[in-house]
Formats: C-alpha cells, structure tokens, sequence
C-alpha cells in the first residue's frame, strides 16, 4: 500500500505542479508556469455571511472589499490557510468543539465548502492544496487525496459508481479501492466547481471520509441544508497580494513596476484587481505596452473577424442568460462556429483526460470577457431592433446577471471606445448607437423620479454606471444638467443604498455634472472614509449658494461612519477656494443643516468642524 501511495503522490504531484493555459489550435503556444513560482496566497474568511445572492456576484464582492482591506489594516481580518481549511477553530461542526478544543485537525470526517467568484481562484487554489499534499507539506493524517471536476458529478449516485470513477481516472487504483473504503478517515475528496455533492457530505456513501468542495456564491443555497463542517470564502487579494501578483507575472520587474503603477493610479482598475483573473488579464493586456522589446508579428490572416465575433458574441451572450460560463464542441457547431486562430484569442481549451466523455470544454478566459464579447455582439448584428428588444429584456431581469452587460452595452455606445473596435472589424451598426442613447435617456428620467424605494434608489445608482461607461458628455449634462436632489440615503438604514467607493466615483461625476444640488441625501450610506474620498472633489458644488436667502442646500451625510479622519477630508473639501460655503463656515450662516450623526466622530473630528 506505501507503494500504491507513493505513485498515487508522485501522479498528483506531476499533474498540478505546472499551470496551463491553453488555446484553440494553437498547440504549440500552450503557456506553462511552475505552480510555485507563480501561486499568490490568496486571502479565505470565515464565511457566516448571507449566502442568498441576487445581484451579479462580482459587483457583490467588490462592493465589500474595501471593508475587507482596512481590517486586515486593522489586523481584525481572520484568515484561514489552506493548510487549516480543516482546522477545528473554523469548523461550525458541534462534534468537532466538543474534543478537538486544542485547535488540531479533526481526526474524523469532516466537510468543507470554500466559495468564491468567477476568477478568484477556486480551481488553482485546489491545484496548490493538491500539489502541497503530494509534496509531503500539509494534511499527513490523509492518506490519499481524489480530485473531481465538476462535469464528473452527475455520474456519481452510490458507491460503486464512485469506484468505477476512481479506476477511470486512477487505473493504478483499481486493485486497492475494497481496502481503501475499510479507512475512510484516511480519505479526502475534492470537488472543484461542484454544486451539491450531498452522497459524500451526508456521510450516506463513506461515512468517516473528507470532503472539500468549491462553488461559486449563486449556487451556494443548493448546500445550505448540507451536514457542513467548515464555510469559507475567498476574498481573492486583500492588500499588497496585487502587488505580488504583478511582480510574479513579469520576469522584467521593471515592467512589472511600470503596470502595476498604471494600475494602481486608476482606482477603478485597483478596486477590480482583488480579483486574480483581472490581474491576470490586465498583465496580458498592458504588459506589451511597457515592454522596450517589441517584437513585429505578422498579421494572421482571418476569414471575416465580424461574422465570427458576431456568432461568438451570440454564444456569449445565451451563456449570459442562462448563467453558463462552459461550452462544449456542440454549443459551437450549434453557433456554426469553426475553430481559428481568431477565435482563440477568446475562448480556452480546456483538456482534461483524452479517454473522458467529454475530453474537451471551451471558456472564455473571465466572465467578464463573456459578457463584453455578448455585448459587443450588440453592435455588429445588422438587426438594431432585435439587439434593442434583447436590451430590454435584459434590463428587465433583476438577478443582476446583466448588469454588466449592459454597462459594456453603455460604453461600446461611446465612439471613443467603438473607433479601435471599428477599425478592425468594420463600422457598428449606426441605429444601434443611435437607440442605446435613447435608452440611457429615456431610463435615466425615468429613475430620477423613482427614489422613495431602495429598489428605485439602485436602479437609478446602475443607470449613472451606464452613464460613466457611455462617456458621453452630451447625454450626460442633458439629462443630469436639470437635476436638484440626488437620494440615495434615507433615515432608515433598510430603505438607504449602500455605495461603494467605485459607486462614489461614479456619484462624483454625476454631481459635477448637475448645475446646482440643492439636496443630496447619502444618510446611512455607508460611503465611510474610502467613499468620502472619492466624493470630496464634487462635494463643494453641493453646497454652493449663489444668492442669500435663496433655498438653503443641505447635505445629509449621517449614518456613514466617516470617523475622524472622514470628517478632516470633508474639512479639507470646504476649505477649498473654490467652494463658496467656506464662509458659510466661518462668518456666513447661510449653511443651516449639515447632519453628521451616526458617524463614530472622537474629540479629534470634532475639533476640525
């Protein structure tokens, strides 16, 4: 059996030890990294949180990580390595409280599921655990160690079943299973990407095994009645982790230095970069743009790049709306897409085993890709009114699954961002353009009227997002030029809107757009110092007064925890020259309300207004 053993750690060892990136037909550049040289500890909590999820899960996340990022500043964000993902402190399990006080691994079965976005890192995250095991360097007390792919689950229904599985993918195994399930204990199963896995979970197929499962947050309410020991989530990367990441990718530092200082001056990009695979698609895409050696290809020939990006974006968007992220070979015979150079600069080839039923399942290399491919389809397809229905329809779901569809749907509108896209694959569709502006007219008044609801109060906070993409300076003053109250707070923290700092980014322009605010409402917010900061540059228009003892502006900004700190930058916004109510401060009482309770002040805060 140590032999056994052995071969089974060597097999495991030589299959996760390199990364893989693979493309369609492009064999010969498959990209492979050493696992160790490029692996960034990602940073996994405790998950207690709510695990019903409505909106598009990467807007979720983000919207918290800010949050994550001062307390681990604070040094109050628990972490969990992967090596104690089975540590008795995080488990929820009473029977592991109960004598395992010391903080050991448990000795009995346990089962844990880690979730995490699309891109976070779940699958790698396994690849490290697995490769780790087989090295000798965590979880000793197991034995032997099985990794399933999602696609694999749905022939798993009883033991023998799980056998034959295992002989599949372990032919080297088939010999010793009968002695393998009299130690159960000694036994770790993972399943990557899977939704429910209950046989194993419920301990009804091996009792006294191991189970470690990842799954994305919207599938997370399949396992909610699951005997789980241990929940935990992904943060991705809290703090310098991007730093790292960057400095990893390139062998150039220099040029790793030179990205990542582009990306960290563009907060949107910052904020985004908690998750890996935007890290990993900004490498690639601003990488050449800071590499001294550039090197001249030829340009591959391409049969019709629109008529093939048209059918992708197609396929892309069907993936959308069905929440589908994996295709197979016949979702692109059924989009009558053939495999090319072309179409490989999207989609990857994922290879599993050649003897598997289906060896080989095609992604885009983000979710995030997907959606800007199914938007950019939008504007190719020669029928504008079937693109503006699909709009509409889109628009109408409130899973948050389109959201950021459309926000790309918003932006492709922009010439700025169409004239690169035109010039390789020819002119977008003109009454496309023409009725995506309409829409983002015609919605935006349409929400402006509706902010009693918090449901009202984030659809008009998503059509100021379609706004900021569209980048339409035009569109923008016309229909915010005319507007005196922006609410998105309320005095019941359950009717307020929680914005995000890369929310008050896109506030902030909104504001500095407006002629005049006379009321802008952000009570119980949350908007917090990070949120503040982002404000301060539009806040003194807010508070401008033109004539005495005309209607008084009031700024409601409780119930937002600015701290001292919070309230010494808004200070600073006032003080600014520019801004009129600096002698409101001082010497004119025009300024009558500025509500700041709720906002944890100390004497220090206090002090500065």
């Amino acid at each position: 059996m140590i032999a056994i053993q052995r071969l089974h750690k060597e097999t495991l060892q030589k299959q996760c030890e390199k990364l893989e990136l693979k493309t369609i037909l492009i064999k010969e550049k498959v990209q492979k990294f050493q696992l160790v040289d490029r692996y960034t500890e990602l940073t996994i909590i405790s998950d207690v949180r709510d695990r019903e999820l409505v909106e598009h899960e990467l807007l979720a996340r983000g919207r918290e990580h800010e949050e994550w990022r001062q307390k681990q500043l604070r040094g109050e964000l628990e972490k969990i390595r992967t090596d104690k993902l089975f540590h008795s402190s995080f488990s929820k399990g009473s029977h592991l409280h109960s004598s395992q006080g010391s903080g050991s691994d448990s000795p009995t079965g346990t089962s844990a599921v880690v979730s995490g976005v699309a891109g976070i890192g779940k699958t790698t995250m396994v690849q490290k655990i697995v490769h780790d095991w087989a090295t000798g360097k965590i979880y000793p007390r197991f034995h032997f160690v099985f990794v399933f792919k999602f696609r694999d689950l749905n022939r798993l229904y009883d033991r023998a079943t799980l056998s034959r599985l295992i002989g599949e993918q372990y032919p080297y195994l088939r010999g010793v299973l009968d002695e393998l399930w009299k130690h159960p204990e000694t036994l770790l199963f993972i399943f990557d990407g899977s939704d429910i896995v209950y046989s194993l979970i419920q301990k009804k197929l091996l009792p006294g095994c191991s189970v470690l499962v990842t799954s994305r947050p919207t599938a997370l309410h399949l396992l909610a009645k699951a005997q789980v020991s241990v929940w935990a989530e992904i943060l991705g990367f809290v703090g310098e982790e991007r730093r790292e990441y960057f400095h990893k990718f390139f062998e150039d530092q220099e040029v790793a230095a030179a990205v990542y200082s582009h990306v960290e001056e563009n907060e949107l990009l910052l904020t985004m970069c908690y998750n890996p695979s935007y890290c990993w698609i900004l490498a690639l895409s601003l990488g050449p743009f800071f590499t001294r050696k550039h090197s001249n290809k030829q340009r591959v020939r391409m049969d019709s790049p629109r008529d093939v990006m048209l059918k992708i974006g197609d396929m892309a968007f069907t993936g959308v709306s069905h929440r589908n992220i994996v295709f197979y070979s016949e979702d692109l015979v059924k989009s009558n897409l053939q495999p090319s150079q072309f179409l490989s600069g999207f989609l990857m080839e994922l290879v599993e085993r050649e003897s598997s039923e289906h060896s080989v399942v095609y992604t885009f290399p983000h979710l995030t890709i997907q959606e800007f491919v199914a938007a950019l389809a939008q504007f190719l397809s020669p029928d504008s009114k079937r693109t503006m229905r699909c709009l509409i329809r889109s628009d109408m779901e409130e899973d948050g699954r389109f959201e950021i569809f459309l926000r790309f749907v918003a932006g492709l509108s922009s010439p700025r961002a169409a004239q690169p896209l035109e010039d390789f694959l020819g002119p977008f569709v003109h009454q496309t353009t023409c009725a995506v502006i309409d829409w983002l007219g015609e919605k935006f008044e349409a929400q402006i009227k509706d902010t009693d609801t918090i449901t009202g109060k984030g659809k008009l906070l998503k059509t100021l997002h379609y706004l900021f993409e569209s980048q339409n300076q035009a569109l923008a003053q016309q229909t915010l030029g005319s507007v005196h109250t922006l609410t998105f707070g309320d005095d019941s923290p359950r009717k307020a809107l929680t914005l995000t700092p890369i929310d008050c980014v896109v506030l902030s322009q909104a504001i500095g757009l407006c002629d005049t605010i006379k009321q802008l409402n952000l009570r119980n917010c949350y908007i917090r110092y990070e949120g503040l900061q982002r404000l301060v540059p539009a806040l003194h228009k807010c508070q401008e007064l033109h004539i005495p003892c005309v209607c008084v502006p009031v700024s409601r900004l409780g119930g937002n925890n600015l701290g001292d700190c919070g309230v010494k930058r808004l200070c600073e916004a006032l003080r600014n020259p520019e801004c009129k109510i600096q002698s409101a401060l001082s010497t004119n009482h025009s300024l009558t309300e500025l509500y700041l309770n709720i906002n944890k002040l100390g004497n220090c805060g206090v002090g500065e207004q």
